[in-house]
Formats: C-alpha cells, structure tokens, sequence
C-alpha cells in the first residue's frame, strides 16, 4: 500500500499500541476540554480530553479512567485522557482523533476490502474545509470522511453526541464530490466494543441525521465499524450494520 506523502507507513501502524497508561478516578469535567481526576496516589490532576463531544455514557462520576503522561513545556496539563470503563464494562476510547489514524491502520494493513486502493493521502482540501483522506488507484478516486462514536445505547452506536455544523458541511461537501463522479464515503468509527451497529443520533442532531440520509441517496456511501479497546492497543474489530432508516 502507498503511504502518505511524506509520513513513512510505520508511523501509522504502530500508533494502536498504548503506552503504560496511569490509572485513576474521573471526578469531574469543568469544560469540554479538561477533565479532573483523581490518581491511585490520591492526587488529584487536570487531563487534557482529546474530543469536543460530550462523551456522554463514556464519563461517568467516578467510573475508572487512564491517563497517557505527556510532560511538555507548552502543555499546560502533563496528562491526557485516553480510556474510560464503561458501564457494562469494557474500555471505550475518547481520544477523537484515534479514529483517523485507526482507518489509516487498517488499510495500509488491508484489512478494509471495501477500499480497494493504493494510496492514501490525509487531510485534502476541497474547498473551503479539508476531507480526512482522498484515496486512489490510477484515476480512480474516493474520499473519505471520518467520524468518532463514543456513545451507545443497547448495542447501537450513535454519532453525534452533541449538535455538529461541521459535520453536516462535511457529508454536504462528500455529496457534491459524488455527484462529479468521484466515490465518496462517510466512515463512523466505534471506539467502544459494545457498539453492535450504528444509527445517527437523531435526538441530539436531527439535522445532521437527515442530512446523512438525503447525501446517502445523492451517492456518499456510509460505513460504519467497531473497536477491540484494550490497555494495551486498540483496533477496528469487524464492521457493523448501518441504519438509516
């Protein structure tokens, strides 16, 4: 498989391997971006929280939590949020951007038979915004927009969990892209191993919700996977039903 343009393949596929993570308590989340937590040690510390989603069911008072130690000058916390347990357990992933790098994975590794391409290139810009990824093989085109799920209710993933114009300019953006010729696909990630298929959260963001389905009948197919999270590594385990009914 080609890699990206100036990014050598192993920095994409040794990313899943977690470092030694640090356990603790999750106390609470004064804004989106920081979560307080309280250490083993009894020590309470700020972590930075690598998602703008309200990870709801994915936080909860007091459900266990591990944290990546990240020193740096420019930080302004030396901690990140990476795992939290779940409920019924399990470990749910709340790093975001975990979900690109979880598709790169797997494609340079040929796990993913519906992108039968050979080269993939990150963060493309069409437009106004960029796309997560414009794959190709000859003239043949796909691109790619990818999305992170963190909640989920009976075994259905759902995304957003909170309100996305973004998003919706996206999907907008994958709809044009197909209407030219172009293949276009919105990938819906579940960071969770519970997640046994996926809907759009209508209840959260209806518009967002009709917007996937009017751009899927325009011609943007819709994927959607879920994840084996462990303490050590996380990995997209298998596909997942979508419903857009």
């Amino acid at each position: 498989m080609g890699d990206p343009p100036g990014d050598p393949q192993s920095h994409w596929v040794t990313f899943m391997q977690f470092p030694t993570l640090i356990p603790g308590n999750f106390i609470r989340r004064p804004n989106r971006f920081t979560a307080q937590v309280q250490l083993e040690s009894g020590e309470w510390v700020t972590a930075y929280v690598p998602t703008t989603g309200r990870l709801t069911g994915a936080l909860r008072p007091d459900c266990r939590v591990w944290l990546e130690y990240v020193p740096g000058e420019t930080r302004k916390t030396h901690y990140t949020l990476l795992l939290s347990e779940l409920m019924d357990g399990g470990l749910c992933s709340v790093n975001a951007a975990l979900a690109n790098k979880l598709f790169a994975e797997s494609f340079f590794q040929g796990q993913l038979g519906m992108f039968p391409y050979d080269t993939l290139t990150p963060e493309v810009t069409v437009k106004q915004s960029r796309l997560d990824f414009q794959l190709s093989a000859g003239d043949r085109i796909c691109w790619v927009e990818v999305k992170s799920v963190t909640y989920a209710s009976g075994g259905t993933g759902m995304f957003p969990d909170a309100p996305t114009g973004r998003g919706r300019k996206h999907l907008v953006e994958l709809a044009d892209l197909a209407a030219k010729g172009d293949r276009a696909c919105a990938v819906f990630i579940a960071q969770r191993p519970d997640a046994k298929c996926f809907r759009p959260f209508e209840e959260i963001d209806p518009d967002f919700a009709e917007t996937l389905r009017q751009v899927h009948l325009a011609g943007v197919e819709v994927y959607a996977f879920r994840c084996d999270v462990r303490l050590s590594e996380i990995k997209i385990a298998k596909s997942i039903l979508v419903d857009l009914s």
